[in-house]
C-alpha cells in the first residue's frame, strides 16, 4: 500500500510537492527529513498519508504552530 508525503507552503488547499513510497519506513524517514529541512517556516504543512482501500488517511501531520499531530 503506498504512502505519500506532502509538503505545502500555505493552507491545506494550496498546491503540494508529493513523494510516494511503498515502504512505510521510507515514507516516515522522508516525513522527518522534510520537517528538518522546511519545518522552521511558519507557512509549511507536512503530511504523511496512507493510501488504502478506503482512500487516503492522514497518518500524521506537522505545522510550525502545532508541531506533530497524529491523524488529521
Amino acid at each position: 500500500m503506498p504512502f505519500h508525503v506532502r509538503l505545502r507552503f500555505g493552507p491545506p488547499s494550496s498546491p503540494a510537492v508529493t513523494g510516494t513510497w511503498d515502504s512505510a519506513a521510507t515514507a516516515e524517514r522522508k516525513f522527518r527529513g522534510f520537517i528538518g529541512r522546511y519545518g522552521s517556516q511558519a507557512d509549511v504543512r507536512i503530511e504523511l498519508v496512507e493510501d488504502g482501500p478506503e482512500g487516503e488517511r492522514i497518518v500524521r501531520s506537522w505545522t510550525w504552530e502545532r508541531g506533530e499531530v497524529e491523524g488529521a
